[in-house]
């Protein structure tokens, strides 16, 4: 049987926040920036739901930006 993962999305005005802060939306700028695959930042940007790890991951990034 398969495990189902949480999922959930995020605001519009984090990801503008998220976005001011990446020099790049390439494979390379998110995943250095933020730990996330560009697909997984295009479902973000889309207001598509992503795993909630996900999530986690690339507030924890943002958080340690200072």
């Amino acid at each position: 049987m398969a495990r189902i993962l949480p999922m959930d999305t995020i605001s519009k005005e984090e990801f503008d926040r998220l976005r001011r802060h990446i020099p790049a939306v390439t494979k390379e700028g998110v995943m250095a920036t933020y730990g996330i695959s560009q697909h997984s930042w295009y479902k973000l940007r889309d207001g598509k739901p992503v795993k909630i790890k996900v999530i986690q991951r690339m507030r924890e990034r943002f958080a340690a930006m200072g």
